[in-house]
């Protein structure tokens, strides 16, 4: 996996321009990353899950007033945040709002981050459509365990403006280090949120980010902070580096945002014609929920993550292998531009170029050649259907009917299986899929279900200006256990779904899955300072080093030693949150296992 010289050698290389290079802490001018607007701790509301589990030590709400770069959003319809929600516990309370301007971050702390003891904090950034309360806490609890500080950010618009989201990634970097008093932080991001800390790493003075002044991309070169030389390691979890086109590439979803459905991802439709286009007359105008700003915004950052793959991965509206994945309404139309049948679209190009072309841009800049890369994909399509996952694709019990396990495992056999070399899915999964539990998402290519496999492993163009990779892993996990897999997560899962076989039986080949990848046991190990192994007890300067500046006593005037409920004690377990007994219905596991939260939601409607 790891190519432990390299990585040791690169580690050295950053450490010893960390030394050389003083760099300030202050992002925007606007920005004091010493002055939170509101601070949550204690026993407040916001520090616990659903099911009243402990998430975070303390968070904070941040603003930058930079008037040119931060613009109000519009959010999608059911897009607001929910603090009933698992994938929000508390974030409209923190945000103080359920539609928030973007003007404004939260950050969260882990456990334990005032007294950790290894030299490089960590920041945690999530992807599309959730927080870091949503979906990053057993990833924060993990790397905690191991020593960490850990923090995590939360953006205020679940589908926000890249540009916008990497300058409030430079703040958050900004006041961790604030807290700190560390010289760099390691960035771990998942999905669209590797793309926003990206633009960051890669910006520089003078950067031209668009050809239009007034444009997201041209008031981010105006005003965004260059990179700071604050960041060791990046790692990109499930991103979408080389691009992705869900949404021109599976239609049958935007008839029903046509239809009143709240949208799981933007439409590609500018209007939908119920009757047929044959009835011009007939019309919903999608424009408010579609790809371009025109006539509503409600999608900023997802036109920046558009990149064709119809020439290695065949259109499925194209392609009568993918049998009843081809029933795809106005495919040529949708993906090309025109009128179709039922639909009007600019098409993928039109939409590409509406984002900037972001990631063109961001492949021409590279990111600052002395931050060490390593980047992680997934490779099985087997997805919850309803969670933080923008295919807005997913094929399951109901979609079509309903259809049992024999149906999936036909579709199994003559689809998915051809696409996936070497994917093992067992009956009980079937059975999932049947009842609605899980469901096949992208599956015209090799994926995690949502980013193609390919598309997460593209880092040449953030190495174009000489950064290395130091490591690239590939797991058999969808896009949201990418984010959840270890040895003690997984094997919580096998005792559940061997405690129920009946209801919850397929968690156990999940379970094994979560065992047998380890992510967050790969993640530790990546991030160790001076490449410590597992299980050792050096930490990144060796047994004699005792200048531990990465929490000092009597520099931190903001976070007061008895704001911090585990600092005096080494970084809790993950035996604290509950994640080592077999799970129960409200304790520990709905803290460790959100995707186990989704299920109880779509079970609920």
């Amino acid at each position: 996996m790891s190519d432990r010289p390299a990585l040791q050698a690169a580690s050295t290389l950053a450490l010893t321009g960390a030394l050389l290079v003083p760099v300030a802490a202050r992002a925007t001018d606007g920005f004091d990353p010493s002055d939170p607007e509101a601070t949550f701790s204690d026993d407040e509301a916001v520090l616990f899950d659903l099911g009243g589990a402990p998430t975070w030590n303390r968070v904070e709400r941040h603003r930058d007033p930079d008037p040119a770069l931060f613009r109000t959003e519009d959010f999608p319809p059911g897009g607001a945040w929910r603090d009933a929600d698992p994938l929000s516990p508390g974030i409209a309370e923190a945000f103080g709002a359920d539609a928030p301007g973007s003007d404004r971050f939260l950050l969260h702390f882990g456990p334990g981050w005032a007294s950790a003891d290894r030299e490089h904090p960590t920041l945690l950034v999530p992807g599309y459509g959730t927080s870091a309360s949503g979906v990053l806490v057993p990833m924060a609890r993990h790397l905690a365990a191991d020593g960490r500080a850990v923090f995590a950010i939360s953006f205020a618009h679940p589908h926000g403006d890249c540009f916008q989201q990497a300058e409030q990634v430079a703040n958050a970097v900004a006041r961790i280090r604030e807290v700190t008093g560390a010289q760099q932080v390691d960035v771990v991001a998942h999905g669209k949120g590797a793309i926003s800390a990206a633009v960051y790493l890669a910006h520089t003075e003078g950067a031209a980010w668009s050809e239009t002044d007034g444009s997201r991309g041209g008031r981010y070169s105006a005003e965004g902070t260059p990179y700071r030389g604050d960041v060791r390691r990046f790692v990109a979890v499930g991103a979408p580096l080389g691009g992705l086109d869900s949404a021109f590439r599976w239609t049958w979803a935007h008839p029903l945002t046509g239809a009143g459905d709240d949208p799981l991802l933007p439409s590609a439709w500018h209007t939908w014609y119920p009757s047929g286009s044959a009835f011009p007359l007939i019309f919903e105008d999608l424009r408010g929920v579609d790809l371009w700003p025109e006539g509503g915004d409600a999608f900023p950052g997802h036109p920046q993550l558009l990149r064709a793959w119809d020439d290695e991965h065949p259109l499925p509206g194209l392609d009568p292998t993918l049998g009843v994945y081809a029933a795809q309404p106005d495919p040529l139309t949708t993906y090309y531009g025109g009128l179709g049948l039922w639909s009007l679209s600019s098409g993928l190009a039109s939409a590409v170029e509406a984002g900037d072309s972001l990631l063109d841009r961001l492949d021409a800049a590279g990111i600052d050649p002395a931050v060490q890369v390593a980047v992680v994909a997934g490779s099985n399509p087997l997805v919850p259907p309803s969670g933080p996952t923008p295919s807005g694709l997913a094929l399951g019990g109901g979609a079509w009917g309903d259809e049992g396990p024999t149906f999936f495992a036909g579709l199994l056999a003559d689809v998915v299986a051809p696409r996936f070399p070497g994917l093992s899915v067992t009956d009980a999964e079937l059975q999932a899929v049947a009842s609605g539990e899980l469901a096949f998402g992208e599956v015209s290519g090799r994926s995690d279900g949502v980013v193609f496999t390919a598309s997460a492993q593209s880092v040449d163009g953030l190495l174009s200006r000489g950064a290395e990779l130091v490591d690239s892993y590939e797991a058999d996990l969808n896009h949201v256990d990418l984010l959840f897999a270890s040895v003690t997560l997984g094997e919580a899962l096998i005792a559940r779904g061997e405690a129920s076989p009946e209801e919850d039986g397929w968690l156990v080949p999940v379970g094994e899955r979560w065992v047998e990848a380890d992510t967050l046991g790969w993640l530790a190990a990546l991030l160790a300072d001076g490449e410590v192994e597992p299980g050792d007890d050096d930490d990144a300067a060796g047994d004699d080093d005792d200048d531990d500046d990465s929490a000092p006593q009597d520099d931190d005037d903001s976070a007061p030693q008895d704001d911090d409920d585990s600092a005096a004690a080494a970084p809790p377990s993950m035996t604290s949150c509950g994640c080592a007994s077999t799970p129960t219905a409200g304790g520990g596991l709905t803290l460790l296992a959100p995707g186990l939260l989704l299920v109880s939601r779509r079970r609920r409607r």
